[in-house]
């Protein structure tokens, strides 16, 4: 039975990470394990990872300390929480690429709702506001809106070589040091993994790559292994990597700029939050090539039914973030 809530826990969590704006760590407050899933996410380190190379050398003794160190860091408490977590973003993956695709305005509303609201958590745990902190917050915002701009060059070049997600070194240090922001935000109750990751415009590739690796799996076990599978397989890899490194090296460094710095850090992530709107702006000019949409220039929306459901869908993701907030507060 403990096992079955933990699973459902692990569920709970993974589709708050996946949902920007909503935090997994303030769920995992709720539902009562923050303290003992930070301890043992905090527990791993370099002393696991040359453990479990040890093992390598099948000697008894490099087992019985692997043994010795999983019990440490809580593994099976991890490892189940884990699988919950990975089948909830399997599960929704697919629901929210669909939905990108065919109601465009109305998620990036609903996303929009939830950032936008979602700011106020943050901004509870200010300890106060001077202009130090304005202006680190107006810093991050505009980095935002640069890589936004960036991006939107990179949509035209993507478009013609018909690559969601090109290939390159460029390619690979982004996913690798998202990973690293994304797994790092689980240590702090009210910043959303998901949001980070949406903010340095990787949240909708990864969701696309992560869709399109588990539609190629049927092929690749029947013994046909395509060029894209392997592709997707590769950035995947990556991203896990700089997860594991987000784990064990970047997440003490965000606690010591929290400990030392802790208003600076949060007005740059409050500035994070701010500049993911532009990128957020759900009426876009784009292009088409085939059955993919590149979003390019921002446009003022026209009013029609598409606005009317846009602005519905927006209202109730800052209901979703209002509700979520308050179980926050009422938890402690």
């Amino acid at each position: 039975m403990n096992t079955i809530r933990l699973l459902v826990n692990g569920f709970l969590i993974g589709i708050a990470n996946i949902i920007p704006g909503m935090s997994g760590g303030t769920l995992a407050l709720v539902l009562g394990i923050y303290e003992r899933l930070i301890t043992a996410l905090r527990n791993i380190g370099l002393q696991t990872v040359k453990r479990v190379f040890r093992v390598l050398t099948f000697r008894k003794s490099a087992v019985d300390d692997l043994k010795t160190e999983l019990r440490r860091i809580d593994f099976g408490f991890l490892m189940i929480l884990g699988v919950g977590a990975v089948a909830a973003v399997l599960v929704s993956t697919k629901l929210i690429v669909h939905l990108l695709e065919s109601q465009h305005d109305a998620t990036y509303g609903f996303f929009c709702g939830l950032v936008l609201t979602s700011i106020i958590i943050p901004m509870r745990m200010l300890r106060g506001f001077s202009w130090r902190e304005l202006v680190v917050l107006l810093v991050s915002a505009a980095l935002i809106v640069f890589i936004e701009e960036l991006k939107k060059d990179a949509a035209v070049t993507a478009s013609a070589s018909g690559n969601d997600v090109p290939l390159s070194i460029g390619t690979f240090i982004t996913f690798f040091a998202c990973g690293v922001i994304g797994i790092s935000a689980m240590i702090l109750p009210g910043v959303s993994g998901s949001f980070l990751l949406l903010a340095f415009g990787v949240y909708f590739p990864l969701l696309t790559v992560i869709k399109n690796f588990m539609e190629g799996i049927p092929t690749s076990l029947a013994g046909e292994v395509i060029q894209p599978f392997l592709s997707d397989l590769l950035i995947l890899g990556i991203f896990a990597l700089g997860c594991l490194f987000g784990l064990l090296v970047f997440t003490r460094l965000l606690e010591f700029l929290l400990d030392r710095y802790r208003n600076l850090t949060i007005s740059f992530l409050m500035g994070l939050m701010f500049g993911s709107l532009y990128g957020l702006w759900p009426f876009r000019d784009y292009l088409m090539v085939g059955d993919e949409r590149y979003d390019t220039a921002h446009l003022l929306p026209q009013v029609d039914m598409n606005l009317v459901i846009t602005v519905c869908v927006f209202l109730v993701g800052c209901a979703v973030i209002f509700g979520f907030s308050r179980l926050e507060k009422e938890t402690g």
